[in-house]
């Protein structure tokens, strides 16, 4: 089964998941087969902040999660200060190769590094209501192809809602949304791979009609993004 099935299954096995305990298995299970060794979800607080009331679920190691927020290595952590200004996934060793870290930014790369988490993917992630979190994961070595990174960019965004929900539930969305013609047939060439000008040129429609149309269908299916309305329209059966 390849890796993007795999996460459809996911997603498609979280939408009723009621236990903790089972989202942890399950994304443990699902970031193993992309090579990951661990993971953290949280959110990503703001410059100064610790990270205690912000984490969601972990998958590291006990005694790193202890020290990393007794030490307090948010506010030093490069990896962190990364997070603060960008949107896309990307990979830890991408990132350093660019950065000069300070001596205590080298020190908690250093220490990763020794348990095993030399290299790692964020996968930076947005809530309308609750702001930014990331899923990161981390392994000795990644290797990961670009269709890789953006499943697990859906991989995230998805574990990201399921456990908000079961955390701190939301408003309740309609699982059943009512899509107009024009906003399946845009999202159906959406999944197809196809650009909005591209949308506007098949159907004869401009390309800010097009963009209303797929903005109009996030909007209904609940989604942060197309990506996300792609997947639930996928899932709930109104695109093939």
């Amino acid at each position: 089964m390849d890796r993007l099935q795999t996460a459809l299954d996911f997603i498609g096995d979280i939408a009723a998941e009621v236990d903790v305990n089972q989202m942890l298995a399950r994304l443990s299970r699902i970031a193993g087969g992309f090579g990951f060794d661990s993971f953290l979800l949280t959110g990503v607080p703001d410059p100064g902040r610790r990270i205690d009331g912000y984490i969601m679920l972990s998958g590291w190691s006990e005694a790193w999660l202890d020290r990393y927020v007794s030490q307090d290595y948010v506010q030093v952590d490069p990896i962190a200060r990364r997070l603060q200004s960008v949107a896309d996934p990307f990979v830890w060793s991408e990132v350093m190769r660019g950065l000069k870290p300070d001596p205590m930014g080298r020190r908690v790369m250093d220490e990763a590094a020794s348990i095993g988490m030399r290299d790692g993917l964020c996968v930076p992630l947005y809530d309308r209501v609750r702001g930014r979190s990331v899923l990161s994961l981390a392994a000795r070595t990644v290797d990961l192809s670009p269709a890789d990174r953006a499943v697990l960019h859906l991989v995230g965004m998805y574990a990201q809602s399921r456990i908000r929900t079961l955390l701190d539930p939301a408003p309740h969305v309609d699982e059943h949304p009512r899509l107009s013609p024009r906003e399946r047939e845009c999202l159906q060439w959406t999944a197809a791979g196809k650009t909005s000008w591209e949308i506007s040129a098949i159907l004869g429609l401009s390309q800010s009609t097009t963009d209303g149309y797929i903005a109009s269908a996030t909007r209904k299916l609940g989604a942060v993004n197309r990506t996300q309305a792609v997947a639930e329209g996928i899932r709930r059966g109104l695109i093939d």
